[in-house]
């Protein structure tokens, strides 16, 4: 039996094959660094940069490692589908007085 000879290090590694290539609800988790119902509840929120999954694997969501090339790049960090905080617009009542409120006679009356 002959030795191997040794591999080319400017080669590069074959992509993954077979499950290695694919991500569940848990690899994802653990990739993205949150809990498993984070991605459960982004799946069902449809946030718009998580993809959807690319099948389904034991009744459980799948997705293929290319489907998620760039996913840290793409996450928006906070919490999706939050509303923006309403601020109103300054109106007169919000606007701070300073000294006394000028008391005005009515026209026509005499005091």
């Amino acid at each position: 039996m002959l030795p191997e000879p040794p591999a080319d290090p400017s080669a590069e590694p074959p992509p993954p094959r077979g499950l290695d290539d694919l991500y569940d609800i848990a690899r994802l988790a653990e990739r993205l660094g949150v809990e498993h119902a984070t991605i459960r509840v982004w799946l069902s929120r449809k946030v718009p940069w998580l993809p959807q999954p690319d099948g389904r694997l034991n009744g459980g969501a799948v997705w293929r490692a290319t489907t998620l090339d760039g996913i840290e790049m793409r996450r928006e960090r906070g919490r999706p589908g939050r509303k923006p905080k309403f601020v109103p617009a300054a109106s007169a009542a919000d606007v701070p007085r300073t000294g006394m409120i000028p008391v005005v006679a009515a026209a026509g009356s005499s005091s």
